[in-house]
């Protein structure tokens, strides 16, 4: 038997028109469905960015358990130790013409950087102040074009591809003229880079050593990758025609470090694996340059019983011994601690040890956002082995400079900008905020060869940046002058090799200040 009921969208043709409303309903349902679900699938990512971070501000958003995107600095990602310094971007930005030539054209440049991965740690915000100190003096006396900063959160450093999605969301503003940062020496970072060279947008990279990581893939050093990943790009160099860092590269750093301490070392430490350019484009100079077939002593980052077995291997023999460390700086202190517990407590035959150490050993120097890895700094530093010098630790400074020294007066800038600012000055210590700010320095360098009354355009900010390639063309950077090679790469004689001393005592609140001493050749540091 037929059903008396039928189901259908459409409104019964047999009724007289004009049909009821309600005759239409059905319809109306479907075609609301259907856009909905066409609307869903166009707006899926602005939807998920309206209700995740930022609030309807499209320009940050969600990965992972953490915020990342663009911020003129009214917005924070959630991360309230950079309240602050993201307050003051904001009020700069308002008032970034206030001291410029009144006929200048605005300019808008990016500060792309990790907030959050490991291997920055508290740097990172020492290392957007001092970004934030050079946008300050930019627009001060002389300034020729306002200078806005876009801060650009890449997030930590993991699987997804976030750090490309975030440099695509800045490559996309027009008003952007240059980029500053860059974060880390990774794979990601090499992307980022070719991405942005595509958009003709000329970078200053500020803490990129790692070899590889400059146009022509560090050619002139003759860098060996076969230790790293096999998917990598940077063999081939990075953002061709528009890369360029401040940062001294590690083969640089490696040179200054043997030329400060002679001999061939009796160890280097270096971690499992070949996902981190750091290490492993390290590895391979550092066995040259010293001597090669030094033993290598291995640990596994992500277990940190390793780090105590190697502090035991590396104490076995009765002498004086030397280590050369090229592991990233977050596993120092650690490493620093366990060869303290083995001497105090007679399970280390060595006299001393000697850590030397790239660039990021000074990492030792900044106070960590994290509460255990800050534990084991300042143990590390007040050890009784360290304290006694039994225990010594040799880093070069891979921002040149991490005081005034006569040589490089655009320290006093950077002072004068950081204390204006509000800042901590003792954020100056580790180098991060030397080469952020340095790097924004370079930019504005080249904006006030620009004249002020016409349009900024990206290719006229590369080309004077490219020019600073002779002492009489110099930016003067506060870690000291400032010259590009043909490769982008830094082109002065290399960064200064220092000694890390134990802090003084805390003097009530403020936390004590780690100090160094210039290490020279054939005179034994005196802290």
């Amino acid at each position: 038997m037929p059903s008396r009921f039928r189901w259908t969208i459409l409104p019964d043709p047999n009724r007289d028109f004009p049909h009821r409303w309600t005759d239409w309903w059905r319809l109306s349902a479907v075609l609301a469905v259907v856009l909905l679900l066409a609307g869903g699938l166009v707006w899926q990512q602005p939807l998920q960015r309206a209700f995740t971070c930022g609030w309807f501000d499209g320009s940050a958003w969600a990965a992972g358990d953490e915020c990342v995107g663009l911020s003129d600095g009214s917005y924070d990602f959630g991360l309230d130790r950079f309240s602050a310094v993201l307050h003051v971007v904001a009020q700069q930005n308002a008032a970034a013409a206030d001291k410029c030539d009144p006929r200048g054209t605005p300019v808008t440049v990016g500060a792309l950087l990790t907030l959050t991965d490991r291997n920055a740690g508290g740097r990172a915000l020492h290392e957007l102040e001092g970004m934030a100190a050079g946008q300050r003096h930019a627009n001060d006396i002389g300034c020729l074009h306002p200078m806005r900063l876009v801060v650009a959160n890449v997030g930590a450093y993991g699987p997804d591809n976030e750090a490309v999605e975030v440099a695509r969301e800045l490559a996309a503003d027009p008003d952007v003229v240059a980029v500053a940062g860059l974060g880390l020496s990774q794979q990601r970072s090499a992307e980022v880079a070719d991405l942005l060279a595509v958009a003709k947008i000329p970078m200053v990279a500020d803490l990129i050593t790692a070899e590889g990581f400059d146009q022509t893939g560090s050619r002139d050093d003759q860098p060996d990758f076969s230790a790293c990943n096999a998917d990598i790009t940077y063999p081939r160099g990075v953002g061709k025609d528009y890369f360029y860092r401040v940062a001294y590269r590690n083969a640089v750093q490696i040179e200054q470090l043997a030329a400060a301490v002679p001999g061939r070392p009796d160890f280097v430490m270096v971690p499992t694996g070949g996902s981190d350019p750091y290490p492993c484009t390290a590895l391979p100079l550092m066995q040259r340059r010293f001597g090669g077939k030094i033993t290598e002593v291995k640990f596994d980052a992500d277990d940190a019983t390793t780090v105590s077995l190697t502090a035991q291997r590396i104490c076995s023999t009765a002498k004086d011994v030397e280590v050369l460390y090229i592991a990233r700086g977050g596993d120092l202190a650690a490493f620093l601690v366990s060869l303290n517990d083995a001497l105090v407590n007679n399970r280390c035959p060595a006299a001393s040890v000697t850590v030397i150490s790239t660039s990021d050993g000074l990492r030792v120097r900044s106070p960590e956002a994290d509460a255990r890895l800050e534990e084991s700094r300042l143990l590390a530093l007040r050890s009784p082995s360290f304290t006694d010098g039994r225990i010594r630790l040799v880093s070069t400074l891979v921002s040149g400079a991490d005081r005034f020294r006569g040589d490089n007066p655009g320290f006093r800038d950077l002072e004068t900008a950081f204390a204006g600012a509000g800042f901590d000055a003792a954020h100056l210590d580790d180098g991060w905020a030397v080469n952020g700010y340095d790097a924004v320095t370079t930019i504005s360098a080249a904006l006030r060869t620009l004249p002020s009354a016409k349009p900024v355009q990206r290719g006229q900010v590369n080309t004077a940046i490219s020019g600073f390639s002779s002492s009489s063309q110099a930016v003067s950077g506060a870690g000291g002058p400032i010259t590009f090679d043909n490769s982008g790469n830094r082109a002065d004689a290399g960064p200064p090799v220092v000694r890390v001393c134990p802090p003084p005592a805390p003097n009530g609140d403020q936390p004590a200040r780690t100090p160094s001493v210039v290490v020279r050749p054939g005179t034994p540091p005196a802290c």
